[in-house]
């Protein structure tokens, strides 16, 4: 008899929907006009966000992309896989090596140019969100320099959306071969080419 009850107990469970995800925002959500901070700003899983470092990072090849990184603190030893914390803004624009002032829209559709999603350190995990809505205008973009604005609003519980301008510089990165030889202190900003804004 308990082996029935069992056997039931885990049909139920079995057959028992999955708490739905939250729906994407509105799109007036994320009107561009709504972008107006000199600085992207915003509240990110009910916490203020404000951008303090924004950087821009090309691949080329199979994946080919350009990633904006919005991020809350200092971006150190950038583009090497190692611990972070605190809260970063992903950007990223697919199948391209560059970017091309225009605007661009994510609305949730598979052929969507841009796409964003939020992670946030919580102790030794990450809580990360790729579910979103995003208005972007580039007005500005070389290879030491991509300007604009954005207002991406997240599909989570707690209605996160951030916008504002950005000024975004290369993330240059030591596994790219940027240097042949680094000082003392492997000094990040020795990376980075003379005359880089």
């Amino acid at each position: 008899m308990r082996g029935y009850v069992a056997i039931a107990v885990l049909l139920v469970a079995c057959g028992a929907p999955p708490d739905a995800p939250p729906p994407l925002p509105d799109a007036a959500s994320v009107a561009i006009d709504q972008a107006v901070t000199d600085h992207v700003e915003g509240t990110i899983a009910g916490q203020p966000f404000t951008a303090l470092d924004v950087r821009f990072r090309i691949r080329d090849g199979a994946a080919a992309r350009v990633d904006l990184w919005l991020a809350d603190a200092a971006i150190e030893r950038c583009g090497l896989a190692q611990p972070r914390s605190g809260t970063r803004v992903w950007l990223r624009f697919a199948d391209v090596t560059s970017l091309a002032p225009g605007s661009y829209v994510q609305n949730g559709a598979e052929d969507d140019v841009v796409e964003a999603h939020y992670e946030r350190a919580i102790g030794r995990r990450f809580e990360e969100i790729h579910r979103a809505r995003t208005q972007i205008e580039i007005a500005t973009a070389s290879v030491t320099l991509i300007t604009g604005r954005v207002r991406t609003c997240f599909a989570d519980a707690a209605g996160s959306c951030v916008g504002g301008h950005f000024r975004a510089t290369p993330c240059w990165s030591r596994v790219d071969g940027r240097t042949l030889r680094e000082p003392p202190g492997l000094d990040d900003h020795a990376l980075e080419p003379r005359g880089t804004p």
